[in-house]
């Protein structure tokens, strides 16, 4: 849990403003939209004192910024404003004056193995209805979006437009505006910026109604864009697995530490994009079976389902990873329905892979089976 925090932002105007202190039942809180219809989440504005440790906005930035990067058109992503080269919150020593006004591309995003955030507010559609199918094509216009100037809290921020040269229109760089924001630890602003952000978002997520009402009601945009998939981007997976990790995972960091040196009860895991490389080097597809023996919280069986349809089985000896692993598989479900896409099928089992009816029946015909453990008795 983040148990030693700092506060994270001011009042610059007001020293007397304690509004982003922190409180007992009271934290300071702002949501962020994610692509699906009715999800979003909250996240607290205090951050850690441990660097290592989990930061609400550095996780709110990768989050935003992967949305950006590979939910929206290019005309949409000009909205937001320069997706940057790294998140602000990467290097407390860099001016908030000298983020660059072009990015180049999105960073990757590790698992992190820090502690997780407090109990945050989740709000997503819980029926099998709210994914967004990535089975099939469609294509849509752009045109709806331009009445986001309509939008109060959009316009609030007007004065900040510029001119990127003396003909072209004036527009507001909003994720500029975070990251200074962000540096400057400027509350109110970092509150404004991501009003102005969230109601973009849910411009694309809830076009206008047509003026004729007997036109079809345009679909939520970012639906449309993961319908439009061949296959989930790999950065988009890495993400639902971070956020999983953090909130399912590391609260019990320590419960994963107790073992035996040198035994079968090793712990360790593997990284995401190292987990990507054996998926591509092994040709897993939505038709394979993929098996994990000592699958220790579940997370490689999690991400190859997800990243490519399969159907994942799993099995943990050691009581404490295998029950964390049950518990971060339904966080993984609730993600993916947050995120608007569909995994395959994962089963979990605690138990000894050596003496296990379903590892007999299912070895003879899984397509890639994976031993990660170098001090496994023979």
């Amino acid at each position: 849990m983040l148990t030693i925090i700092r506060v994270d932002f001011k009042n610059p105007d007001d020293p007397d403003d304690t509004s982003f202190e922190p409180h007992p039942t009271d934290y300071p809180v702002v949501y962020l939209e994610y692509p699906n219809n009715d999800a979003q989440e909250s996240f607290v504005l205090l951050a850690p004192k441990d660097k290592d440790h989990y930061n609400p906005i550095m996780c709110l930035e990768s989050t935003l910024h992967t949305i950006i990067a590979h939910y929206l058109t290019p005309a949409q992503a000009a909205l937001f404003g320069t997706l940057p080269d790294k998140d602000v919150t990467d290097d407390d020593e860099d001016d908030a004056d000298d983020i660059p006004e072009r990015s180049k591309s999105v960073s990757p995003y590790p698992v992190s193995e820090a502690p997780s955030p407090p109990s945050s507010e989740v709000s997503v559609a819980s029926s099998d209805a709210s994914y967004l199918s990535i089975s099939s094509q469609s294509s849509f216009s752009d045109s709806s979006i331009s009445s986001a100037s309509s939008l109060s809290s959009v316009c609030a921020l007007s004065s900040y437009a510029r001119k990127d040269s003396p003909d072209s229109e004036p527009h507001v760089d909003y994720l500029r505006l975070l990251q200074r924001a962000i540096k400057k630890r400027d509350g109110p602003m970092f509150m404004k910026v991501m009003s102005a952000i969230n109601a973009l978002l849910s411009l694309l997520k809830y076009p206008p109604l047509p003026l004729d009402p007997f036109d079809a009601p345009a679909a939520n945009h970012l639906g449309v864009t993961v319908r439009g998939w061949q296959r989930i981007p790999t950065n988009v997976v890495h993400r639902i697995a971070d956020e999983t990790y953090q909130r399912a995972v590391g609260p019990h960091i320590d419960v994963l530490k107790r073992y035996e040196a040198f035994s079968s009860e090793v712990y360790g895991e593997l990284m995401p994009t190292f987990v990507s490389d054996v998926i591509r080097a092994t040709g897993l597809h939505g038709g394979s079976l993929f098996l994990d023996m000592g699958s220790g919280v579940g997370n490689v069986v999690m991400q190859a389902s997800l990243e490519t349809g399969c159907r994942s089985y799993g099995i943990e000896i050691m009581p404490g990873p295998a029950q964390i692993a049950r518990s971060q598989l339904e966080q993984f479900k609730t993600r993916c329905r947050m995120w608007g896409v569909r995994m395959g099928e994962v089963e979990l089992e605690e138990g000894d892979m050596l003496k296990s009816a379903k590892v007999d029946e299912l070895v003879k015909s899984a397509d890639v089976v994976l031993v990660n453990n170098k001090v496994f008795l023979e």
